[in-house]
């Protein structure tokens, strides 16, 4: 099954994309009543594919095979109305990183592409796994690589193979990078789902079919968990639907629907 691209003004992004827009436009509406708005920008459809990235690479200027622009997925987001200019753009980054939008920069200081926002969505996940095995520098390739598969519009080699990829990380199977090597880990993970042995283009084929694990979409179906983890200080940072409250021997968490949990870890006892 592959993600359509639905449009969004004059742009294209996938569906996850656009109701994060309309959450970031509603939650700046009642932060500011209308004295703030947001400048929304992104990707047109016939610019949303590798030949596009060769047209307009966009302010990143990135080749095909590390941009998000063919994905549906990279926006370019200002605040306009009252304060400066550097108050709007920490506003923005106040409101749009809860609401799960990644900024480029790394700090909110007024740059080149200070605007340059990623939903990541569902694969960014991909991302935390290979951070936290300290392969961050296959985190970027392996994200662009599984969004561009999941609308459709990778043009580079070994589809099949990072397909099978991509759709492992997707229904929580961590299978290390999206790079189209099918090594040890992969297989692993095919066998945890019962596709061992299988020809790989038949196990991408069921793969896609495969329903995402379902998210709490309401406080009924919170789900509560606890995290301790005795003798090292620790602080826990969260985003989106993940909520934290420390308690005595470690954090109390609540998740309502996808976020993050970042956790800092300190020397042991």
């Amino acid at each position: 099954m592959t993600t359509p691209l639905v449009s969004c003004r004059t742009t294209v992004v996938t569906p996850d994309t656009q109701e994060a827009l309309r959450r970031l436009e509603v939650a700046v509406k009642d932060a500011y009543d209308g004295r703030v708005t947001v400048e929304y920008g992104g990707v047109k459809a016939p610019l949303a594919s590798w030949e596009g990235v060769e047209t307009d690479s966009g302010p990143l200027s990135l080749p095909a095979p590390l941009s998000m622009r063919p994905t549906g997925r990279e926006v370019y987001l200002r605040l306009s109305g009252e304060g400066s200019h550097m108050a709007r753009l920490a506003a923005l980054w106040g409101i749009a990183i809860p609401l799960g939008f990644m900024p480029w920069d790394r700090y909110p200081v007024p740059s080149a592409t200070e605007s340059v926002f990623h939903y990541f969505g569902p694969w960014g996940t991909v991302a935390d796994f290979l951070h936290g095995e300290g392969r961050g520098d296959l985190a970027w390739p392996s994200v662009c690589c599984a969004a561009q598969i999941d609308v459709g519009t990778w043009g580079g080699g070994q589809l099949v193979e990072r397909t099978v990829q991509t759709h492992l990380h997707r229904l929580g199977v961590h299978c290390g990078p999206i790079d189209g090597e099918i090594g040890p880990v992969t297989l692993a993970a095919l066998r945890s789902l019962g596709f061992g042995g299988m020809a790989l283009s038949e196990a991408a084929e069921a793969l896609k079919g495969m329903k995402t694990p379902h998210l709490a979409k309401n406080s009924e179906e919170r789900q509560r968990g606890s995290l301790v983890l005795g003798g090292y200080p620790m602080e826990a940072f969260t985003s989106g639907g993940v909520h934290t409250v420390k308690t005595r021997t470690g954090y109390a968490i609540t998740v309502d629907g996808p976020g993050r949990l970042i956790l800092s870890i300190g020397e042991g006892d």
